[in-house]
């Protein structure tokens, strides 16, 4: 594998390009700065505890033992099933000392039911056939019960790693550093291959991006198994040596403050959050609430299709608490490049384009729209960071120039070489390209993404983009907030596809719910040029979400459908 190759990079970067492993590179801060926190861990009702780099990598060393007395076969992978637990980061990169793979699992909601959840994750364990799982006592009773052919042996981090150490940490074979699996939002879940040398270089070239210093401290609430928590708030703070401040995902959902109050406390300076999230901030928080956010440098907006009415919502929200001048920023990401492929411009806001919606509708052309015409904005997600490239490809594979929508190609050192135990994908070119499935443009060496490919609806030849109407229906009316879907089964009739409407509503009451329906129709109208072939408005827990916690399109085409045949 060719190395990134970044001129003049400062010392603390330079050490990762010149690295060979993960664990090496923690075991130097825990050797130059012992008493350095690598994680405060914030739960509620609780005392902050905090871990670290010395005990890091002492319990580090601790698991790779215990592993290792197992007799395991190096490269064997380990599935880790914890949330917000203060041994989690000890016990992945224990296992990656001990020459095992790592990988992240999703712990299971306090929400959901678990006579659902874990029959879903059957699928995926016995897929991946883990040599054992780590996890709490919690956890490891209900695998038992609701998973009992599953053989595969259970540790409890609440006992705690044992006394042993490893005399020197060992890589697994092929250099895997650990899996990290896909969102699963339209297929199935994908462990992505990681290499040690790919996060390294990956994690200096990202740093280089965020123009990252040593006294950064980064705030999150993030769950750690898909790859916004995994790289941004575990992986590349363990790397660079900085501070992560974590709190419960769950905890966090249901009292967003804490995050706020944690950035005041810490002197945060580094936040990522999908678009949901900014948004969950704005709604739920008190408008006279005052919070000192001064210290952030940045809260990068990721994950989720990124608007730019979201940025100005929390912009004129929270600006009274000191927000930064270039606070907001905006990133691509996807777990194939490890964790994102492009990055907004700290120094500057991320730039807008507005565009006739007509010629963006019907010809996948960004023209600047009259004064009076319909217009659609899109937010830009900066530039690639070091070392990737990308292109605009057309239906024929062409690459297309500035201003032209198609599928966005991805290449660098630090791809993907895979899927764990799959075949090599049709996404991957011969020539080291990987094909995203999003659409998007350039325009002047900066990137726009317009969503998904699954996401396009096609209806009476006008391309709209899923996600844009559920946006726009979440924003200007009263469904429950994130519960909503916007689907295209195929119209036999009009030989097209039909946009339909699916809403979560707590309202019972048949005529708000009437008016409901009215209000999204008008909307989907004026916003999109279309006439909405259906409209339901169904109670609260109708829709199906994937274990990431995503709405699944899929599902709920399908069960709609199954609905609409039983009549």
């Amino acid at each position: 594998m060719t190395r990134l190759d970044l001129a003049g990079a400062p010392p603390f970067l330079q050490a990762l390009l010149d690295a060979e492993d993960l664990p090496g590179v923690v075991l130097g801060h825990a050797a130059a700065r012992p008493d350095t926190p690598f994680l405060v861990l914030e739960r509620e009702g609780q005392p902050a505890a905090t871990v670290t780099y010395a005990t890091l990598a002492a319990r580090a060393q601790g698991y790779a033992a215990a592993f290792d007395a197992r007799g395991l076969t190096p490269g064997s992978l380990v599935a880790l099933l914890l949330v917000a637990h203060p041994d989690l980061a000890p016990a992945f990169l224990g296992a990656m000392m001990a020459g095992l793979i790592p990988s992240l699992f999703p712990p299971m909601s306090p929400r959901i039911d678990p006579a659902v959840f874990w029959p879903a994750q059957r699928g995926v364990l016995l897929g991946i056939d883990p040599a054992l799982i780590v996890t709490d006592a919690r956890h490891a009773a209900e695998l038992r019960r609701f998973l009992p052919e599953l053989a595969t042996p259970i540790v409890d981090v609440d006992d705690g790693p044992g006394e042993g150490c490893l005399p020197a940490p060992r890589a697994a074979p092929d250099g895997i550093a650990f899996l990290q699996h896909s969102s699963g939002t339209t297929g199935a879940k994908k462990g992505v291959i990681l290499g040690h040398r790919a996060v390294l270089d990956f994690t200096a070239a990202l740093a280089t991006a965020l123009r990252a210093r040593p006294d950064d401290v980064i705030v999150s609430w993030l769950p750690l198994y898909h790859d916004m928590g995994l790289i941004g708030c575990l992986v590349l703070p363990m790397l660079l040596g900085l501070t992560i401040v974590q709190l419960d995902p769950f905890e966090w959902v249901t009292r967003p403050v804490s995050l706020l109050q944690a950035i005041e406390r810490h002197r945060a300076t580094l936040c990522w959050m999908p678009n949901f999230a900014f948004h969950h901030l704005i709604r739920t928080l008190p408008a006279e609430a005052r919070h000192d956010l001064s210290s952030m440098r940045a809260f990068i907006d990721c994950s989720e299709p990124c608007k730019p009415e979201t940025l100005a919502l929390f912009r004129d929200r929270f600006a009274a608490s000191g927000l930064g001048a270039h606070a907001l920023q905006v990133s691509y990401g996807m777990a194939e490049n490890v964790f994102i492929a492009t990055q907004t411009d700290m120094t500057a806001d991320p730039r807008v384009v507005t565009a006739d919606r007509e010629a963006y509708a019907t010809e996948r052309a960004i023209r600047d729209a009259a004064p009076d015409a319909p217009a659609l904005s899109f937010l830009g997600v900066g530039a690639p960071i070091p070392g990737t490239r990308i292109r605009i490809l057309g239906d024929d594979g062409a690459t297309l120039g500035d201003r032209r929508v198609g599928q966005i190609a991805v290449a660098s050192p630090y791809l993907f070489g895979g899927y764990f135990r799959r075949p090599r994908p049709d996404t991957l070119t011969d020539d080291g390209w990987y094909l995203t499935g999003d659409l998007g443009f350039t325009l002047d060496g900066e990137v726009f993404v317009c969503g998904r490919m699954d996401d396009l609806l096609i209806v009476n030849g006008r391309n709209i983009y899923a996600h844009d109407v559920e946006y726009l229906i979440n924003r200007e009316t009263a469904v429950k907030p994130g519960r909503c879907v916007a689907v295209g089964p195929f119209n036999p009739r009009a030989g097209s596809q039909a946009l339909v409407v699916i809403a979560e509503s707590e309202d019972t009451d048949e005529t708000a719910r009437q008016a409901l329906r009215r209000q999204i129709r008008t909307l989907v109208q004026a916003g999109f040029g279309v006439t909405a072939h259906d409209v339901r408005v169904v109670a609260t827990g109708w829709l199906v979400k994937t274990t990431s916690g995503k709405i699944s399109r899929e599902a709920n085409l399908r069960r709609y459908a199954e609905d609409a045949a039983a009549g």
